[in-house]
């Protein structure tokens, strides 16, 4: 028995593709692992003892990575949404001590441990999601990243005494049903194993137009529309941040490709586009922080965190879409679900931008909507005049 079907270019202690004709096994070659299906040819170059095959049958190893990957992304939501509050803490500190807040133009919030704690919540969060992906499924993993929406909006509750009314928490549920909707209906990206593969796609028309379009959108919003609606409108610094975050992740996706090479043993710090893509990562994740901040500053927390998450990730699917081509392989369901939970993220984002400023609570509602007492009865405020009596009264006064 051998090998079906191996990807060409063997190297002794490499991981092989190899296509798939009977049940999942474990490959390990030469102390390196790999899952792989197939079946063993003795035709090959290489003998029979550089591969120990487990059967999967038990399913003992996919549970196992199921829930590494489940408590990994659950983690990674509280560190996220943690994150907020704590910025937002070290944010009103400093404006109770009279510094130049971030939404001036201030950058106090440097010195304020409570912010640097937040920053640090969220990279911890942000690297447990990141490890997340490499145990379980991406439609596990990433739908999974709107609980930290939950968790920040009520931990703003306890925490920062902030309210959020009934139209408040429609829309973020809403904005959280239509990006749950949204991710699993999209296509999964496309395989990019290499620094080389990732700079071909990198070069594609396409998104070098979309790139440029980015950076002018952005700059844009920052030189002409910041200074007259910045601390009117929450959507200018979430636009702000949204658009640039998506470039920042392809950049986060080309590096971790290159840790990967790097690791594998290939020289990917000798790569121009390493390095490259490193201080793009850095230009970006800088503005994303300093304008996510302004809006921490001046808007309710509950309303940033929940829109920016919207944003941020239809601005990353897009990008990725783009970047490696998934639409192509849309199916019809695809594409209605993508376009539903689209609908529903715009609805959600309506009730919470529309009406944040409205004062709205339970007993506001009908009585219906209680429930009448028990013991009660219902009585008629009003007297019901028929059409005779009312024109009889005017004649009458007449």
């Amino acid at each position: 028995m051998g090998v079906t079907n191996v990807c060409e270019g063997y190297v002794k202690g490499s991981v092989h593709c190899v296509i798939c004709r009977l049940v999942p096994t474990v490959c390990k070659l030469k102390k390196v692992y790999s899952v792989w299906n197939g079946l063993l040819d003795v035709s090959h170059d290489y003998l029979l003892d550089d591969f120990i095959t487990i059967g999967m049958d038990d399913g003992a190893f996919y549970r196992s990575d199921f829930y590494i990957g489940l408590s990994l992304a659950i983690i990674s939501s509280f560190f996220i949404g943690g994150s907020f509050i704590l910025k937002k803490k070290g944010l009103l500190r400093l404006a109770s001590k009279g510094s130049m807040r971030a939404g001036q133009g201030g950058y106090a919030y440097l010195k304020e441990w409570l912010w640097w704690a937040g920053l640090i919540s969220m990279g911890v969060g942000e690297a447990a999601n990141f490890a997340a992906y490499a145990f379980a499924p991406a439609t596990l993993v990433t739908p999974l990243g709107a609980m930290s929406v939950l968790v920040s909006a009520m931990l703003s509750t306890y925490f920062l005494n902030e309210k959020l009314n009934i139209h408040g928490k429609v829309g973020c549920v809403l904005c959280i049903l239509g990006s749950t909707v949204m991710v699993i209906h999209a296509p999964q990206e496309e395989e990019v194993a290499s620094l080389s593969v990732m700079a071909e796609k990198l070069k594609d028309p396409g998104f070098i137009i979309f790139a440029i379009c980015i950076v002018v959108s952005a700059m844009i919003l920052i030189i002409f529309v910041v200074p007259h609606y910045g601390q009117k409108n929450v959507l200018v610094y979430i636009l702000i941040c949204s658009v640039i975050g998506s470039l920042s992740v392809s950049c986060v996706k080309g590096l971790g490709i290159g840790i990967k090479d790097l690791f594998a043993g290939t020289a990917a710090l000798k790569e121009p586009l390493f390095w490259a893509l490193l201080v793009c990562l850095v230009i970006c994740v800088s503005i994303q922080i300093s304008y996510l901040n302004k809006a921490l500053d001046i808007f309710n927390t509950s309303i940033v965190t929940p829109i920016y998450y919207v944003f941020f990730t239809t601005s990353v699917m897009v990008c990725s879409a783009i970047l490696f081509k998934e639409w192509l392989r849309m199916s019809t369901d695809g594409v209605v679900g993508t376009v539903s939970g689209f609908l529903t993220i715009i609805m959600g984002i309506f009730l919470l931008h529309a009406f944040k400023d409205t004062t709205f609570s339970w007993d506001s509602l009908p009585l219906y909507l209680h429930g009448a007492p028990r013991g009660s009865t219902w009585k008629q405020s009003y007297i019901a005049l028929s059409t005779h009596e009312i024109l009889g009264g005017d004649m009458d006064k007449k």
